[in-house]
């Protein structure tokens, strides 16, 4: 499963600001509730480790104590454009919008970016991206921005490029690559996709999201089998990964091998 891409923070003047890092290398978020902060960045550490329902609350509890945070709007709008709620995104993308608050200039890049994507979901916001990586380019979040408004407009090759930025300046490079896996595999680099994926395992063990990303890569390449028992210990360590795709898995197997593949229970 692909990870959400978003975390921002930047200090803005007029309001009470909670930088989480006190190092200019790092974009803080401006927000007038240290509470609503909080919240944010533990919605953040959920949605690295693919856990959207506990990101997606972290969220929702952060907009009750800062219904104008510009970034709890702005991430919560890519949250649903990424599950695929268009009615949602557009809501959250045009209270982004209109944000009243005095933002720094990155955010003013994203704000700019969710008012175009907003319009149409296929838009071309690279540039604001790249902006980001230009005033950030030790910061893992603004080649997360730009890896994202990649994909908008299906630049798979830029996406590989930025992952492998990406990877010089992330502390948590995992996740970069899972990314990098899902890439290698729409380039139909297999060998490469694997390998991504066997290092997004070794480094992050015990998140299930590893293994579900692994048996993306086995149902893709046409190995059932191995695709069913990676879904199923996602589903071992979290019930809420993955049942769905073993389920699926299965029954691919035993149409190509005209046989039944023994369930694996928990």
């Amino acid at each position: 499963m692909k990870r959400i891409f978003v975390s921002f923070l930047l200090l803005a003047l007029g309001l009470l600001s909670y930088p989480q890092l006190a190092n200019d290398k790092k974009m803080p978020v401006t927000t007038s509730s240290k509470k609503a902060l909080e919240f944010f960045n533990e919605a953040l550490k959920y949605f690295d480790k693919v856990s959207l329902a506990k990101g997606h609350e972290m969220l929702i509890e952060s907009l009750k104590e800062d219904p104008d945070f510009f970034m709890a709007n702005y991430q919560i709008s890519l949250y649903y454009s990424w599950v695929g709620d268009l009615d949602n995104f557009v809501k959250y993308a045009g209270i982004a919008g209109n944000c009243k608050t005095k933002l720094s200039e990155a955010e003013l890049l994203l704000k700019s970016a969710i008012i175009k994507l907003k319009e149409d979901q296929n838009a071309d916001v690279t540039e604001y991206g790249r902006k980001l990586t230009e005033m950030y380019p030790q910061d893992i979040n603004s080649y997360n921005n730009l890896i994202y408004f990649q994909s908008f407009i299906n630049d798979i090759n830029g996406e590989l490029e930025t992952l492998n930025e990406a990877l010089k300046v992330a502390d948590n490079q995992g996740s970069i690559y899972n990314q990098l896996g899902y890439v290698y595999m729409s380039l139909k680099q297999n060998d490469k996709a694997e390998t991504a994926f066997d290092k997004y395992i070794e480094l992050d063990p015990k998140n299930p999201n590893v293994y579900d990303s692994k048996g993306d890569f086995y149902l893709n390449t046409g190995d059932y089998k191995k695709a069913y028992e990676s879904y199923m210990k996602a589903y071992s360590l979290d019930t809420a990964f993955s049942y769905e795709k073993a389920l699926k898995a299965k029954q691919l197997y035993e149409i190509k091998e005209g046989k039944k593949l023994n369930i694996i229970t928990m």
